[in-house]
């Protein structure tokens, strides 16, 4: 029996006594509210559920005007194969009926589940900012913040940090330089984000760690053994500017497995709503990596009505393959989930084909055209009618070695040019906007005057 077979039996024996240990796990969540946005995050994972048309809500902070959301769901979509040809997938869609692929916690050695480890951790840039000016005030936020070597976490929660060689956890300001959360030596909360200095913060930022080690009841595929550290923040800025109208999500995926994976993709599936849902178009623009949705007529009945905006996700930092280098290659298709009956389904669509396998038209990058043009590929040219849009935009393929830590990071925005504006007039400003975007990750968020 080869090193692959064993491990595969392993992962298959856990999915099955770890079934009744997960069959009682219930989700935290919190809702994220630094800007114009109010959206809510599992801590497994799953991204806007909430309400009939989910809970990415715009615009949030506008007096008098209703919250629509513009998302029903989001969240990863991950796959590859073992040598031996076995499916490794992982998908988060809706949480429905029990069926889900990821567990809120962390994985210790050898890939065992820490479930107790099911919080989100929710700090604002006020908050930091009174404990550096007092840092024996021991407000909770920061003093239970889950970073490694925090003494006072067990204060607050009642169990112990894990800790592995790869659990550093959540950033922080290292004011010693000793590798450990001290906040009562004036230690506190940062982003953390590969390439850039741990010294910046958002004006709130959630923080909290998913896994994919238990029954896979959604894809029906083997885990990789992947452990998901997240970070999913916003900035206020003044209302109309892009920043105050975008919040990013940093996904740091650790492999804890013990094998290699070949032929992975790394993706997020995406539920569209721009108000009603019933109505929609998607797109991509292949030169900036963004891709998104719009309603497919002047009127969003029931929603929006004469003015929708554009929803639009910039696919910020892709992974790395075994080179050391970032995947260039990318696919966007849509998801007809009513038809997702086998992990291979999962795996095909990440891989830019359809369900039987064929590829889709583009290399899998569906609408790569401005709907403006109508001489360009859209939804429009095509002649389609708009209706509920659903996708999965998606990294690879690559090989995934033990141990490896990628990072994939995306910017959820809304578009609109003004209150008054049109379908047209906001798909005009998608791309200004999403360049927006990315020149704050670009300069590691650091905020400046202007």
């Amino acid at each position: 029996m080869n090193k692959q077979t064993t491990l595969t039996i392993f992962a298959i024996l856990l999915m099955a006594t770890a079934s009744e240990m997960y069959a009682q796990t219930i989700t935290v969540s919190d809702t994220l509210q630094a800007n114009s946005i109010r959206a809510r995050v599992q801590s497994n994972g799953a991204f806007f559920l909430g309400g009939q048309n989910g809970e990415f809500l715009v615009p949030a902070t506008t007096e008098g005007l209703p919250e629509i959301s513009m998302m029903k769901s989001a969240g990863l979509w991950l796959g590859g194969r073992g040598s031996a040809g076995n499916l490794h997938s992982s998908a988060q869609p809706y949480n429905e009926n029990g069926e889900t692929d990821f567990y809120p916690g962390v994985l210790l050695d050898n890939l065992v589940p820490y479930p107790e480890f099911n919080l989100i951790a929710d700090v604002t840039s006020a908050q930091i900012n009174a404990h550096i000016a007092n840092p024996a005030s021991q407000i909770p936020a920061i003093y239970s913040w889950p970073a490694r070597g925090n003494s006072y976490f067990f204060n607050y929660y009642g169990f112990y940090l894990p800790f592995s060689s790869y659990d550093y956890l959540a950033g922080f300001y290292d004011e010693f330089d000793n590798g450990a959360y001290e906040p009562n030596f004036g230690a506190y909360p940062v982003l953390d984000l590969g390439g850039c200095p741990p010294e910046y913060n958002a004006d709130e930022e959630l923080w909290f760690a998913f896994h994919d080690v238990g029954p896979h009841t959604q894809s029906g595929g083997l885990p990789l053994g992947m452990e998901v550290q997240t970070q999913f923040f916003g900035i206020d800025c003044p209302e109309g500017s892009p920043v105050d109208r975008v919040v990013y999500v940093i996904y740091q995926l650790i492999n804890k497995n013990t094998i290699p994976l070949d032929s992975c993709y790394f993706g997020v599936f995406m539920d569209f709503e721009v108000g009603n849902g019933g109505d929609d178009f998607i797109g991509c623009d292949p030169a900036r990596r963004v891709v998104f949705a719009y309603n497919g007529d002047d009127v969003d009945e029931g929603g929006f009505e004469n003015t929708p905006p554009v929803i639009a996700v910039d696919l910020l930092r892709g992974p790395i393959n075994e080179l050391g280098e970032e995947v260039d290659e990318w696919h966007f298709v849509p998801v007809d989930d009513a038809n997702l009956t086998a992990s291979e389904d999962f795996y095909n669509l990440l891989a830019g084909r359809r369900l039987d396998g064929t590829p889709f038209p583009n290399n899998g990058l569906m609408y790569a055209g401005n709907p403006l043009n109508s001489s360009d590929w859209s939804e429009i040219s095509d002649g389609n009618t708009p209706g509920e849009r659903k996708a999965v935009a998606s990294f690879g393929p690559l090989t995934l070695v033990p141990g490896a830590i990628n990072e994939l990071i995306l910017g959820y925005a809304w578009v609109r040019k003004d209150p008054n504006g049109g379908v047209a007039d906001n798909l005009s400003i998608v791309g200004a906007t999403m360049d927006a975007v990315e020149g704050l990750y670009n300069t590691c968020f650091d905020l400046f005057e202007g």
